[in-house]
Order: structure tokens, then sequence, then C-alpha cells
């Protein structure tokens, strides 16, 4: 498979982990030769888990520049930054995505109260596409702001959002923010409490939120797909969260946790079919550049057809709070 790789501007290493860096526990061996999903690597990795608070790893674990693993294209179809997939009339794509941010600022509401038409600020850390930026301002927040140290943003959000192309530990707003969040970028960092007592200490207002989402590690589908689990997504997903593990580490970094749900939106069973089926993977059909366009809309027509076929699996375990989605709304203690 061809992919539209980003060079990584200096190496990454391997570090081997002989205690969980969250809670020191023992680490057991779980999964081995795991394989890139979206093929950026012949290489393959290793899995651990804490005995003490059960979240999961990468072992070893990255260190350094990963950018070689993150095509250029990796969150959006996008792939000429010279053209704009925005398409005239009613975009069926954009609603489906739209209706999975309602879900999740739904969750912030239920925690808190606020709504996205009566915040002050916003920020997206991580805010990839910058799409999200874009439905909260439309929603009414006063000032809405993504920051990304990649430049991945969609022409379209690039024009209508405010995008700042900055390392998270260097981003220190003068005025603090009401909202921030940090919509699956967590998983991905190599140093996650540094960066969260960075926001805790230089971004988040004193009485403002903060909402992340990762995947859930104790959810129903990673106990029954295990290593072909579409959430593992190694190398680029460092660490495997669990209630408990995601509550200390927010806390550890200043913050109050206020909920947690274990709820995915009904429409988006997003894990369930590239886990069963690894050539019907969003991302990896965007980033394949091997077949042509009519093999990629076959490919997506099919993924669209069996998602649909999966929202009463994803209901089950909303029923029982086993979601593939940790949601967590915290605020500054």
């Amino acid at each position: 498979m061809t992919i539209n790789k980003r060079i990584s501007k200096k190496p990454y290493s391997m570090k081997l982990l002989t205690k969980c860096p969250f809670c020191q526990g023992r680490l057991n061996s779980k999964y081995d030769n795991l394989k890139d999903r979206l093929d950026t690597t012949n290489e393959t990795f290793s899995f651990s888990e804490c005995s003490s608070c059960h979240m999961g790893m990468l072992n070893p674990t990255l260190i350094g520049d990963a950018s070689s693993f993150y095509p250029t294209n990796y969150l959006s179809e996008e792939q000429d930054s010279k053209k704009s997939t925005s398409r005239k009339g009613f975009d069926l794509e954009k609603w489906y995505r739209y209706n999975q941010y309602k879900f999740d600022f739904k969750l912030l509401e239920r925690s808190t109260g606020i709504t996205l038409g009566r915040a002050s600020s916003y920020v997206d850390i991580g805010c990839g596409s910058g799409e999200r930026v874009t439905f909260v301002s439309e929603q009414g927040c006063k000032e809405a702001y993504g920051v990304d140290k990649f430049d991945f943003a969609k022409i379209k959000s690039k024009a209508e959002a405010s995008i700042i192309n900055s390392d998270i530990l260097e981003y220190k707003p003068a005025k603090k923010i009401e909202i921030t969040s940090l919509f699956h970028v967590l998983e991905h960092l190599e140093n996650p409490h540094q960066i969260l007592t960075h926001l805790q200490k230089h971004v988040v207002k004193k009485d403002g939120h903060l909402i992340v989402q990762i995947p859930n590690y104790h959810s129903f589908e990673r106990h029954i797909f295990r290593e072909k689990w579409y959430g593992l997504d190694v190398p680029r997903h460092l660490w495997q969260y669990n209630e408990k593990s995601i509550r200390k580490l927010l806390e550890d970094s200043g913050f109050k946790v206020n909920s947690v749900f274990q709820l995915g939106a009904p429409l988006h069973p997003v894990t369930l079919v590239p886990s069963m089926f690894k050539e019907l993977d969003v991302q990896r059909i965007w980033v394949n550049r091997s077949h042509g366009d009519s093999y990629k809309k076959l490919m997506m027509l099919l993924w669209a057809f069996l998602t649909v076929l999966t929202i009463p699996l994803a209901l089950v375990q909303n029923l029982f709070k086993r979601s593939s989605m940790l949601t967590v709304v915290a605020s500054k203690k």
C-alpha cells in the first residue's frame, strides 16, 4: 500500500518501560507483533498492561519525533492543500461529523450546565482538521481557537476558524480559556502529565472546564477484539486509559474530575467495523494511494453500510456503560 508520508524532522527512539509510569505497578506483556494499521512502517510493536491500574501501553514506547507515522492526510481525505473538498448543497459527511460533535458537547452540558452558545471562550488542543473549532463557533461561542503543531487543518477550517500552529507547551494565551478540549489527543502524547499540568496552569481559567475524550481500554470491544481492536492504533497510541487511570492522571495534574462517561454517540460506532475488517478503515482508505477513486468509493459505501448495521451493538455497549469511547469532564481544583 502506498501512502502519503510525512518526513520526520528528527529520529525517534524506543524506550523499554519496566514499571507503569502512572502508578509504578508491574507491567505484564499483553500483545506482540502488532502492525501499524496505516502501513507507515514495516516495524512490529509490543504492548503491555499494568497489573495494578490495568491501563495498557505501547512497550517499548516511542520517544521523540513520531511524525513519520502520521500521513499528511491522516485526519482528512484532503490530499492536496491547493484543493478544497467543499460540497454544494447538503453535505452528508459534514452532518454526520457534526452529529458526533453535538453528542460530545451534550456530555459537557450534562456535567456542567454550560452550552457552547453561553461559553465565552473555547480552545481545542490538538485540533487536527480544525472542523470542531468551526462547529463551536457556529454554535455561538464568542471566541473559539484550535491549537495543533501539525498543519492538518482543512482548507475550509483555515478560512473560517482561528487555528494556531504551536506546540502545546508553547501555547500560553494572554486570556485564559473557559472550555478546553482534548479530543483523542491524550493517548498520543509522550508526556501527558506535563501537558495536563501546563493546561491547568496556563490555559484553563479559574472557573473553566476541561473535556477529554480517549479510547476506552475497558470497553467490551477491546476485550472481544483483543490485539485487532482498532483503538490500539500502534504506534500512534502510546497509552490506553480506563476510568481509574484517567481519573488519577487528571487529579495528579491539578484537576477535579466532575463526570466520566463510558458512552459513544449512537450513530458513530467508529471502532467496530475496522476492528472486524482491516480494509474498511476510513483513515486507511484515505491514505491508500495504490487504488483509484472508484475503489475508495466502494470501500466507503461498504463501511457506511456495515456501520449502520453495528449501531445496535453500540447501543448495547452504551446500556452497560462499556462503550469504546471514554469522555471525562474536569475542572480546576
